[in-house]
């Protein structure tokens, strides 16, 4: 085998073998069992709810602001 096929031949291979095991890793990762959700996704998607809720709590206190203040602020901002 002559030096320049060498040369080709050493990084083709290398990448082969990275994306071999690039996915062997994924595969196995997708394994783990569905049923044990991550703790610290949890945390965080019950925070997101909790703040998604107060949210909502503040848009309709201030519609019900504007539809004293304003009377008929919605039809003249509905697109």
């Amino acid at each position: 085998m002559s030096p320049d096929n060498l040369a080709l031949l050493i990084p083709i291979v290398a990448i082969i073998a990275w994306a071999v095991t690039s996915m062997v890793k994924h595969t196995t990762r997708q394994a783990d069992p569905p049923g044990q959700p991550d703790p610290m996704l949890q945390a965080a998607l019950t925070q997101a709810e909790a703040h998604a809720t107060r949210l909502e709590e503040r848009i309709d206190q201030l519609e019900r602001i504007l539809d004293e203040d304003i009377p008929g602020w919605r039809a003249r901002n509905a697109r």
